[in-house]
């Protein structure tokens, strides 16, 4: 029996149940992290006005703007809650599904919907990236709208749908991320896969003219980042054997990769006999432009890095959009033609990415600020001041430390100081704040390593005594000191 894929249950119960058990599935951990990294400095960014927030690119801020402008209308309606500002993301991410879902099923048949889809929603990257109150959920989403609208697009001749979701997904892309520039750069050099004359090639032109048009005004802000990158970033360039380790980690583990590749092989077995027994249709070339989707970005992401290191997790995610719906299209065509292989074949990779699902583990991306803050309060009085390393841990302190002083950016710093509490760049702002504030009790806040050659505890342990002292995992160290 045929099935009906333009039934309700494959147009429309099917993708909703996707879509609510994503959400659903993150929702319930949505409070799980502690508001830390970056997250804290984007939502204290985008209390500021518009026009600050538009501005802050140009003082050194890496990312466009448009993320923070979106938080910026969502925390006015809902507030700087964690829960507030990780449901944005979150409802991002969430969408991100249906875009999957229905890329590979109109595209390229039914199983590749549900495996792409199924890849994301099982992914341990997107499931800590989706509850992360920073840019890089909605950027996954532009990746998937853009190849959408881009496949939309190249089916059909006429209609104006296509051209402008293609273009809005395009501009959102680059207008999220910089890097976005590389999935229009992939739509570049597919279009020479859909062209046949020169009408067809001017014509795929037109949505990475307008994209390119659109972002005029952030050129001159590109380029003075490329100039600053150029110099060094805080990564370091890749191994020789991360473009494959990145690979297992974007499937949760080596052992599905493995899995994956056994499924594959298996899949041109079947293939090369349908081929013999002539039952074998044709391959479609959309999975070629599924490949140069991923692949391109990933590739030049990679060898870039050799001179200013970008390959990081957070950067190539995007790339997962265009590789799980190409695992999904090839597992599709390998199995065509039997009923039972194709749905056998996903409920193994799918059931081995979940085996292999560490959902928000304490060795990524972690950071116990509350608790942190909670030692601070308790080991504070009249008599004491508070040391925070490096300068930029105040936004974060100040999130779980007292919400008035984080939501009053304009007097920021000056809230901060009649609490007694200073944020340092290092050993030598130390040893001013001691000699401004001599016989006080000082705690002493460190996230991360200290500066190099530079010992600070060793500093305040030679001129008073430590008398408490308290590690939170990922390098939250605080001491207490009185003096001698």
């Amino acid at each position: 029996m045929r099935t009906d894929l333009n039934s309700k249950l494959f147009v429309v119960y099917l993708p909703v149940a996707l879509f609510i058990l994503g959400f659903a599935w993150k929702f319930a951990f949505i409070n799980h992290r502690d508001l830390c990294l970056d997250e804290p400095f984007t939502v204290f960014n985008a209390q500021k006005s518009l026009a600050e927030i538009i501005r802050i690119p140009a003082e050194g801020e890496p990312n466009p703007p448009f993320f923070m402008i979106l938080l910026h209308f969502w925390i006015k309606l809902f507030g700087i809650s964690t829960m507030s500002v990780r449901f944005l993301p979150l409802l991002f991410n969430s969408i991100t599904i249906l875009f999957l879902y229905y890329t590979g099923k109109k595209f390229f048949g039914l199983w590749t919907g549900i495996i792409g889809s199924g890849l994301f929603i099982l992914s341990g990257y997107h499931f800590f990236h989706g509850l992360e109150a920073r840019t890089y959920a909605l950027f996954s989403l532009a990746t998937a709208s853009s190849l959408y609208f881009y496949l939309l697009f190249a089916q059909k001749e006429k209609g104006k749908g296509a051209i402008i979701g293609l273009v809005v997904s395009n501009l959102i892309l680059v207008y999220s991320h910089y890097f976005g520039w590389f999935v229009v750069f992939s739509q570049f050099l597919s279009s020479f896969i859909q062209v046949r004359n020169m009408r067809m090639f001017y014509r795929f032109m037109i949505p990475s003219l307008v994209t390119i048009l659109g972002f005029i005004p952030m050129i001159p802000l590109v380029v003075r980042q490329f100039k600053v990158s150029s110099q060094g970033t805080w990564l370091k360039a890749p191994g020789p054997h991360e473009f494959k380790e990145q690979l297992y980690l974007f499937l949760n583990h080596k052992e599905v990769y493995r899995v994956l590749i056994y499924i594959l092989a298996a899949g041109l077995l079947f293939s090369l006999f349908l081929l013999i027994m002539k039952k074998k249709e044709k391959p479609d070339r959309g999975i070629l432009v599924l490949f140069l989707w991923w692949i391109v970005p990933y590739t030049v992401m990679y060898y870039v890095s050799s001179s200013i290191p970008v390959f990081n997790s957070r950067y190539v995610l995007f790339n997962t959009i265009g590789f799980f719906l190409t695992i999904g299209a090839i597992t599709e065509m390998l199995f065509q033609g039997d009923r039972y292989l194709k749905p056998m074949a996903a409920m193994l990779i799918l059931g081995f990415m979940f085996a292999h699902l560490r959902v928000l583990p304490d060795d990524f991306g972690h950071r116990e600020w509350k608790n942190s803050v909670g030692f601070v309060k308790k080991n504070e009085d009249t008599g004491s001041i508070v040391i925070l390393f490096p300068k930029w841990s105040d936004v974060m302190f100040a999130y779980h430390y007292d919400r008035e002083i984080f939501e009053n950016y304009g007097e920021f710093n000056e809230n901060l100081a009649k609490k007694q509490i200073f944020s340092v760049w290092g050993i030598q702002h130390v040893r001013s704040i001691m000699a401004a504030n001599p016989g006080k009790r000082v705690i002493y806040l460190q996230d991360g390593e200290a500066n190099p050659g530079e010992d600070v505890f060793g500093l305040l342990d030679s001129v008073y005594r430590q008398t408490e002292r308290q590690c939170y995992p990922e390098m939250l160290n605080i001491r207490v000191y009185e003096p001698k």
